[in-house]
């Protein structure tokens, strides 16, 4: 049996596939802004005292050996008050991030005679790939 291919036929079958494949590459987010998302969402849920939503970004493995109760008691229990977080910077790999952020804060009591004490500092913090989806390892 002889196959005839009609004129045209393999600029329209090459045409679609490049159009297909333009239009996936236009909806793939790059790793590294999916992380920087990823962080701002934990830490727009600890400015917002949304603990249990930020217990949410730490990695399964965290969670599986720490309960929401008793991650949002070791967050209560800290004299830091976070009042504002940005995001500086990532250095990814395929399935770990380092992040940096920028930490505005105030701790409250901590010297005799002084209110409080405002300031600013910078963090890093590795997130890693599970699943597809980004998860803080945390530092404890």
């Amino acid at each position: 049996m002889k196959h005839v291919l009609t004129p045209g036929v393999p600029k329209l079958m090459a045409g679609a596939c490049a159009l297909l494949l333009v239009s996936g590459c236009a909806t793939v987010v790059p790793d590294e802004d999916l992380v920087e998302q990823r962080a701002m969402a934990r830490w727009n849920a600890l400015l917002s005292d949304d603990l249990a939503g930020a217990y949410e970004y730490l990695s399964p493995a965290f969670r599986s050996s720490v309960t929401s109760v008793q991650y949002q008691r070791s967050i209560l229990l800290k004299r830091v008050n976070w009042t504002g977080a940005e995001f500086i910077e990532s250095d990814c790999t395929d399935t770990i991030c380092n992040v940096r952020i920028s930490l505005d804060f105030a701790v409250y009591g901590a010297l005799p005679g002084v209110k409080s004490f405002k300031g600013k500092e910078k963090i890093e913090e590795s997130w890693v790939l599970v699943d597809h989806h980004w998860y803080l390892v945390p530092t404890q």
